[in-house]
């Protein structure tokens, strides 16, 4: 298999869009979330420019895809692309995802548990739909079809799945996923706000 990288980790509303929306994404996530303590000590510690070990992403998410990972019956996200392009090689095992749906408001959000990062030929293909078809709620053939063109693939478990209020984020471009904000290394001088 011509896997690339594996991560682990041990991690264990607003709908208005005018002013919200130029309020950074991870303090509204954080006063979305300041009652649920997992989140809240999670986005406490992520905000401003201390050193964090996290990224932030923002994933858009079709139905029903999205409905499923909610739900909890997908706990496999997994993005195909032609071009190395994000998530390959940018999202980690710790990081945070801002669940988008498509067109819309953020609606949720998750912390990555691993990553399985891909170059994909024919059998990588088939080991790929083997090891997580069912995980990715990836049982049909059109799916598999939709997506025979990709050269990279990445495989990203979920944790922590959480529905949030409806949180504007607007987005003008056909961009799959989004790295929001990139970790701070400890050492990291944050000299221009």
């Amino acid at each position: 298999m011509s896997e690339i990288s594996f991560q682990t980790s041990s991690k264990k509303s607003d709908s208005s869009s005018a002013g919200l929306a130029r309020e950074p994404l991870m303090a509204r996530l954080a006063r979305d979330l300041e009652h649920d303590p997992f989140w809240s000590s999670i986005l406490d510690a992520g905000a401003g420019s201390q050193p964090r070990d996290w990224s932030l992403h923002v994933a858009v998410f079709q139905e029903p895809f999205l409905t499923w990972l909610l739900d909890g019956r997908k706990t496999v996200e997994s993005r195909f692309s032609q071009n190395q392009v994000a998530p390959f090689g940018e999202v980690q095992a710790g990081d945070v995802i801002a669940i988008k749906k498509v067109g819309g408001p953020i609606v949720g959000i998750c912390m990555v548990g691993a990553t399985w990062s891909y170059r994909l030929d024919p059998k990588t293909w088939l080991q790929i739909r083997d090891r997580f078809a069912r995980v990715i709620c990836a049982e049909n053939d059109e799916f598999w079809e939709a997506r025979r063109e990709a050269r990279f693939a990445t495989l990203i478990s979920v944790d922590h799945v959480r529905p949030t209020s409806d949180i504007a984020y607007p987005k003008n471009d056909r961009r799959g996923w989004v790295v929001e904000q990139n970790r701070i290394a400890q050492g990291h001088l944050n000299l221009w706000p």
